[in-house]
């Protein structure tokens, strides 16, 4: 059934309440005969809820769809079956055949606007987004085991479930949309044609609307057909479904100028997008799923009402913006670490530390950080920077600062179910999972760059930190006359003076101006310092053990775009590596059935597409485990108590939004530390209460107030389990608590004393 003016209305229409008149308006709303469920399921609502859980998220998933049918597109026009082992076999190498090397193409903006355009029209309040792909759309006989489908397309599975190119697998991510559409009837809009120079028969554009029906004991989501129960039709003539092509910066855009002869136009009504131009906040927060996607996205801001300087931009390898003068040396292009999976496969991931922010500048880019997993570039899964602040990490200092990225592309499909939920959004807490993230401990917290930049920083804040001798004093005085207080200050240092002493020498410092290490494009050796490719080690069981070979090749080598090196081993010790400036280090892991005494060989290969091959021999004798070292007996507290400890305090400046007291712990020793933030609003606010002549009264009992309260609460969880199996998080408890406690501490000590009752 055609029917062109109905679609032209649906175009047309930048709200749902205008989308649902028009149904109203024909008699199709409450028309049974005209909606079929989605997916063929009445029940559908389970798995149309059971997607991604913000609108961004849900939103990337129909990036990944559309970039799946441009591929698909790309892959059928060369007249290959995308089945069939003439295809590509991951998305990538799809990508290098069609479109060869995007990262040197000086044309990203075209290919983007070209091939997949999203848009906001509509009011600000209520935006409609659009998202076009020139991918390779779909007939109308095909719409109910394509587009409304769910689960599966037919009998043969779902429709992009063998094709190893393609990203989508579920068959039901695409849906993850419609919760996040009207607040009424979530509509949505679809309108499709397929390339001619992929369809010999006449063909049309095809067209329909989901849409909500709600219901007490069946809720569910329909889409409309024609009257002959198929999906409706429109004519074979271009359709005006894009905003024109390369605007000026700035330029206000006309949503449905330029007319397209195929592909794909989703248009999902009253979609809760931020109330902002979208190249702002709904840009950022795509990006922040897209770090590399494949192919680029051009966003459009349509909207009169948000006119501004920027009104169109580009997501496209958010990893190559950051320049060399926001990472740490050595870090600019993501030094790479090879993880060894006990399913035997490797996850590649790349270490990005990021300078310092300029906490006086409130409108700088903040990269992203924490832990992600991504596949084809997309973040599936994350964990924050706490991730790095654990026990296994033991990176406090840099923490913040730090990006880790997992590339999961090549993992097998068992695997990848394994590891992450199908919303992409979750992990899944496998056992395959715990193995990734024990390794990759290990090699953060080996990782010689990352351990020299944390005590690096340290050492940059105890350098700015001070301390009031005054104030240090007027305590030492209080806790002399209360014992239970000078207890309370023993557990962190055993007197005033080892403290001072912790407080000057934090750690070892380097000495010296070392050179920058600047690796080659290439490597021409891999080799033991003697010149050797051969080494015998010891594993000890149950353990593991790392042996370093130099080289000369920059850090990214094995994580590049181009030309990328690979290592491949050959034997029952399967390591993973990391390469940091000049240095390859192998870490084994001793497996659970190794006998004590047996020996095996390794054999490591690394090769790359420029021609370079290398091979080296590790030679590994299983051998009895390390002997567990007795820890030190506690020291007598009755002796600190002679003398009251000076407790381990400094000032720092972290800006006003920081927390105003944080609990840290001193790099490679188990010693905490106390960091009072003299920047805190929370400070500031508690001066402006104050008269002038109380001002270092105010910093006295802002700073040892919480510090008594921040060690009260440190004493009260030291000896239970959570600080045993958590201590970071019980760490940032405290500091949250003493956030609390901050508000209220300077009138709770110097007003309330003035007004205890008195006896009569």
């Amino acid at each position: 059934m055609q029917d062109n003016q109905l679609l032209d209305e649906f175009l047309a229409a930048e709200n749902e309440e205008v989308a649902l008149e028009i149904l109203t308006k024909k008699g199709l709303l409450n028309d049974e005969k005209r909606w079929r469920f989605l997916g063929n399921m009445p029940n559908n609502q389970s798995v149309v809820h059971a997607q991604q859980s913000t609108a961004a998220a849900a939103l990337v998933e129909k990036v990944t769809n559309a970039i799946d049918a441009i591929l698909m597109r790309k892959v059928r026009a060369a007249g290959i079956d995308p089945r069939s082992p003439k295809a590509p076999q991951s998305m990538p190498a799809a990508v290098e055949k069609f479109y060869g090397d995007l990262s040197e193409s000086g044309e990203i903006r075209k290919l983007a606007e070209e091939s997949m355009v999203l848009y906001a029209t509509g009011s600000n309040l209520l935006p409609s987004i659009s998202l076009y792909d020139a991918g390779e759309g779909q007939l109308a006989e095909d719409f109910p085991k394509t587009f409304c489908s769910l689960i599966f397309g037919s009998a043969e599975g779902a429709y992009k479930g063998a094709v190893e190119f393609t990203q989508g697998r579920f068959n039901m991510g695409g849906t993850g949309v419609l919760p996040f559409c009207g607040d009424n009837r979530k509509m949505q809009l679809i309108v499709s044609r397929v390339p001619d120079d992929m369809c010999s028969k006449p063909h049309e554009w095809a067209f329909t609307v989901f849409c909500f029906f709600p219901h007490k004991s069946s809720p569910s989501w329909k889409y409309l057909v024609g009257t002959d129960g198929n999906v409706m039709t429109a004519g074979a003539e271009p359709l005006g479904l894009v905003p024109k092509l390369m605007a000026k910066s700035g330029e206000l855009c006309a949503p449905r100028e330029r007319k397209v002869p195929s592909g794909t136009l989703i248009k999902m009504y009253n979609f809760k997008a931020p109330r902002s131009n979208i190249c702002g906040e709904l840009f950022r927060k795509l990006e922040d799923y897209l770090l590399k996607p494949v192919l680029p996205l051009r966003l459009i801001e349509c909207r009169e009402h948000y006119k501004a300087n920027v009104m169109q931009n580009t997501i496209w390898n958010r990893l190559a913006k950051w320049n060399y003068k926001k990472l740490e040396e050595g870090f600019e292009d993501g030094a790479s670490v090879q993880i060894k999976l006990s399913s035997g496969e490797t996850i590649p991931a790349e270490v990005r530390v990021f300078k310092m922010m300029d906490k006086d500048d409130p409108d700088q880019d903040a990269p992203q950080t924490g832990l992600r997993a991504l596949i084809n570039g997309q973040s599936h899964a994350k964990r924050d920077t706490q991730f790095f602040k654990t026990k296994a990490v033991d990176l406090e200092h840099i923490a913040g600062s730090m990006l880790v990225t997992l590339d999961c592309t090549g993992l097998s499909q068992t695997s990848r179910n394994a590891i992450f939920m199908a919303n992409r959004e979750t992990f899944r807490e496998d056992a395959l999972l715990q193995d990734l993230f024990k390794k990759l401990q290990k090699e953060l917290r080996d990782h010689e760059g990352l351990n020299a930049l944390n005590k690096k920083r340290y050492e940059e804040k105890i350098a700015n930190a001070t301390s009031d001798e005054l104030g240090i004093s007027a305590l030492e005085e209080l806790l002399a006359n209360d014992p239970s207080l000078a207890d309370l200050f023993s557990s962190m240092l055993p007197g005033k003076a080892a403290a001072a002493m912790a407080s000057q020498n934090p750690g070892q410092k380097a000495t010296g101006d070392p050179k920058p290490y600047v690796g080659k494009e290439y490597p021409t050796y891999f080799k033991r310092a003697d010149g050797l490719t051969v080494v015998r080690v010891n594993l000890p069981k149950g353990d593991d053990t790392r042996v370093s070979f130099i080289t000369d090749v920059k850090n990214n080598y094995f994580t590049r775009n181009k030309h990328p090196g690979s290592v491949t081993t050959t034997g029952p010790f399967e390591p993973s590596s990391r390469l940091f400036n000049g240095r390859l280090t192998l870490t084994f892991h001793c497996p659970k059935k190794a006998l004590v005494g047996s020996t095996d060989t390794t054999e490591v290969f690394i090769k790359d597409d420029a021609g370079h091959s290398f091979k080296l021999t590790v030679h590994v004798t299983v051998v009895q485990p390390r002997e567990k070292r007795e820890k030190d007996p506690p020291q007598d507290k009755m002796q600190t108590q002679d003398s009251p400890s000076r407790p381990d305090v400094i000032e720092v400046n972290n800006g006003p939004e920081a927390l105003p007291l944080t609990v840290e712990r001193i790099p490679g020793t188990t010693r905490l530390q106390l960091a009072l933030n003299k920047d805190s609003r929370l400070l500031e606010q508690a001066k402006h209460t104050r008269a002038p002549e109380e001002q270092l009264a105010v910093d006295f009992v802002f700073k040892y107030g919480l510090a008594l309260i921040a060690m009260g609460l440190l004493e009260n969880v030291k000896p239970t389990s959570a600080w045993k199996e958590n201590e970071e998080q019980c760490r940032k408890a405290i500091n949250e608590h003493c956030a609390g406690v901050a508000r209220v501490i300077v009138p709770l000590c110097l007003t309330l004393p003035q007004k205890l009752p008195k006896a009569a």
